[in-house]
């Protein structure tokens, strides 16, 4: 095939020129439109991801503050626990103590006050008592007691024969009715 040159070679480069500009000019268009679509994409995006981070952040916050409701809780009856086997440890079974000191307390002699003291292991008496020797045998009796360690009784309990306002002070055995 024979090509027909009637276009002037100064004209021809120009055209040349113009059709490299237009094809450049499509392609830099094509990237810019790409460009643009890229951006609109990425700022959509952006919008939907701090959406669901919000709803996350959200629901996050509605789970830890149910656990930390549970943990409080969990928390509180941990320390009713402690608290109970404090009370469990620290528990003396005084019907015990009440019951064998009763045992010790002969015919004649009426207990108006009994202090028991289980911190200081310190039990008191003070009554009436009918005569000297009733009271002599009351005293025995605590004195000869398994748990009660020593026994504090003032000379003015024995000084009166008959209705003698007694007090006796004694010691307890440490721990002896603790559970």
């Amino acid at each position: 095939m024979n090509a027909l040159n009637l276009i002037p070679l100064a004209f021809k480069k120009n055209l040349d020129r113009e059709r490299m500009f237009l094809l450049l000019h499509g392609i830099i268009g094509l990237i810019v439109v790409i460009i643009a679509f890229n951006t609109i994409m990425l700022t959509t995006a952006r919008f939907v991801l701090i959406s669901h981070y919000n709803k996350l952040k959200n629901n996050t916050y509605l789970v830890n503050s149910g656990l930390i409701n549970i943990q409080n809780d969990v928390v509180n009856i941990n320390k009713k626990i402690s608290d109970a086997e404090k009370i469990q440890s620290d528990f003396t079974k005084l019907s015990h103590l009440i019951s064998d000191a009763q045992n010790l307390i002969p015919n004649g002699i009426i207990v108006d006050f009994m202090y028991i003291d289980m911190k200081e292991s310190a039990l008191r008496f003070s009554g009436v008592s009918n005569s000297r020797e009733t009271l002599l045998q009351f005293k025995n009796n605590l004195e000869t007691a398994s748990f009660i360690k020593k026994l504090d009784s003032p000379l003015s309990n024995f000084l009166d024969k008959e209705d003698i306002n007694f007090r006796f002070l004694a010691d307890l055995q440490k721990n002896i009715y603790n559970k």
